[in-house]
């Protein structure tokens, strides 16, 4: 039996080596044929089982497992594909060639190129530019010292027209309170009042005065409250001063409610409006205080608006 055992399994060894090896023809049988041809052998691995003890059957398994699984040809996991007609000979699809390579290349460098230009130009546009703003900062220099040049003659220019709008207004003084009639003569009622005020003659006024007028547009009395202002314009400067050092006392202008003031800008009339609470308050303090032409002075101190 042993040797019985021997020479089937070479047997069977000698027909799986033929069916395994031979590829070629192998690939010509179906799997039906192959199914078939390994039924035909079944009666002999049974009789191997009745003849043979089982570690030996077992040993023959296993070998022939390791010769079924060392010789089954299995699918390649990279099959080839088939070349298209289109396709170059020798030249896979997907495949870099050193033509692709240098058309990428020759790509980029023109892309890099173009971009050069480009920085060329914005770097000329930024010069230019920069160029520009470096011009521009010095002519803004230069106005803003013209500017403040100029801001300093029309503070000094401004100042002196003040100054000379103050120094022709001390020749005149304004009289508050006159009635207004219709058809008057006002130059000679206020040399008529000015006798009363000062001891001159009426001839050595009318030569003292100047022009005598009412400021203002004319309104109906009825509907007007206080009478316009007059302005009295004097040539001598003596009388006028005069004048308005006795008006204070004058009986005349008790008699007739009149007042008269000196002749003021408009920007001394504000900065004595903002200073007349402060001299109040000094006075009532004790302090020596008084305004002038657009500013006060409390004890010695000269105080702006």
């Amino acid at each position: 039996p042993t040797e019985f055992c021997f020479f089937e399994a070479d047997h069977l060894y000698s027909i799986f080596l033929f069916l395994f090896c031979n590829v070629n023809e192998m690939a010509n049988v179906s799997k039906a044929a192959k199914a078939q041809l390994l039924t035909d052998h079944d009666y002999n691995l049974t009789a191997l089982r009745e003849a043979c003890e089982e570690e030996e059957i077992e040993a023959m398994e296993e070998e022939n497992r390791k010769m079924s699984h060392n010789h089954t040809p299995l699918p390649s996991p990279n099959p080839k594909k088939m070349k298209s007609k289109n396709q170059d000979v020798g030249k896979q699809p997907g495949e870099i060639t050193n033509e692709t390579i240098l058309d990428a290349i020759q790509t980029l460098i023109k892309r890099f190129d173009e971009q050069d230009d480009r920085l060329k130009a914005f770097e000329s546009r930024m010069e230019a530019n920069t160029q520009a703003v470096r011009e521009n900062k010095e002519e803004i220099s230069k106005v803003k010292e013209e500017m403040l040049l100029l801001k300093k003659e029309n503070a000094s220019l401004k100042q002196i027209c003040l100054e000379q709008a103050r120094y022709k207004r001390r020749w005149d003084l304004r009289l508050m309170g006159l009635p207004e009639k219709d058809k008057e003569d006002t130059r000679e009622t206020v040399i008529g009042i000015l006798t009363r005020v000062i001891p001159v003659s009426v001839e050595k006024l009318r030569e003292s005065v100047d022009t005598v007028h009412r400021l203002g547009k004319k309104n109906d009395a009825a509907t007007n409250r206080m009478p316009r202002p007059v302005i009295i314009q004097f040539a001598l400067r003596t009388v006028r001063d005069e004048v308005w050092r006795r008006s204070r006392e004058a009986r005349v202008c008790r008699e007739m409610n009149i007042q008269f003031k000196e002749d003021f800008s408009k920007e001394d009339r504000e900065a004595r409006a903002k200073l007349w609470p402060k001299v109040q308050e000094a006075r009532r303090n004790g302090k020596k205080a008084s305004l002038r032409e657009g500013y006060a002075l409390i004890d010695g101190r000269r105080v702006d608006p």
